[in-house]
């Protein structure tokens, strides 16, 4: 009988315990439970879009990477009137799913709001503030990267397509001009251009 009340307190403060460790669900829905009103406005607008579901909530929803170190909140709903800009980059997103380019991919930031920003060394142009853009964690391979630059050098110009390379496996897409950078945030080390001999 202690045995098994034991065991169903356990169970019942698990979830509060998994709110430190690495898996953001369970967090996600602590968040989710407080903000549903604006989480189910915004998941009904991207259904009438036709790209509800193109990217989990609980990803779409992400702030930043280092949203702890900057004293920022995980998860944010962007401003009303930002939302549309979401749509062309999440159809972009899909596209590349579809045709196998980007199968492996989670999204790890979206909105940011500015503090959060100027905090992930984000750009003051920076197209996450416009909620407009994606950043992905990607299975980082040389072959698919090119793939993705192929694409992007056939496709790039009628979607806009913006594409950043980070460190391994860490890129942004964005449907806000036509252009890739690298590291360094300039074209010259963008994983899609040949660099120039000396």
């Amino acid at each position: 009988m202690h045995r098994r009340r034991r065991l169903r307190s356990f169970v019942l403060i698990l979830p509060l315990l998994c709110l430190a460790c690495g898996d953001s669900r369970p967090r996600f829905e602590v968040w989710r439970e407080a903000h549903a009103n604006h989480v189910a406005a915004y998941s009904a607008f991207l259904d009438a879009q036709r790209v509800g579901g193109v990217v989990p909530l609980e990803q779409l929803l992400r702030t930043g990477r280092h949203w702890r170190p900057c004293d920022a909140e995980e998860f944010a709903v962007p401003p009303r009137a930002s939302w549309p800009n979401i749509v062309p980059t999440l159809r972009l997103l899909r596209e590349l799913k579809r045709s196998g380019l980007l199968i492996q991919a989670e999204v790890a930031s979206v909105y940011r709001q500015p503090a959060l920003n100027r905090c992930e060394g984000g750009s003051k142009a920076s197209r996450h503030l416009a909620n407009a853009a994606l950043d992905l964690d990607i299975e980082s391979d040389a072959a698919g990267v090119q793939r993705l630059c192929e694409a992007w050098r056939k496709r790039g110009p009628a979607l806009a397509w913006g594409f950043g390379f980070y460190r391994a496996g860490k890129i942004h897409l964005d449907t806000s001009g036509f252009r890739t950078w690298g590291t360094d945030h300039h074209r010259g080390t963008s994983l899609c251009v040949t660099p120039t001999k000396p």
